[in-house]
């Protein structure tokens, strides 16, 4: 779920890159019609009707992702490719 952060595109990757492999280089390319600049969600209804409140930031989220992932990568692959 998000949080209240407002966060533009390349610091995600650069995120994502930094917990994956610090040495890749990032390409950009131009950007194209319908392209998200920033992503920012409103979790004011989950925090209406759960009491949900963020307790990770985008970095700790998108590295306990990541680690996640390489536990589950074995199952999920298959299963995201199939679908």
């Amino acid at each position: 779920m998000g949080s209240t952060d407002n966060i533009d595109i390349r610091t995600l990757a650069e995120v994502v890159r930094d917990e994956i492999d610090p040495s890749l280089e990032l390409e950009y390319d131009e950007a194209r019609e319908g392209d998200a600049e920033h992503t920012h969600a409103d979790i004011s209804k989950a925090n209406d009707v759960l009491g949900y409140e963020p307790t990770v930031d985008i970095r700790g989220g998108v590295s306990k992702f990541i680690d996640w992932y390489r536990e589950n990568q074995e199952w999920y692959d298959p299963l995201v490719r199939s679908s």
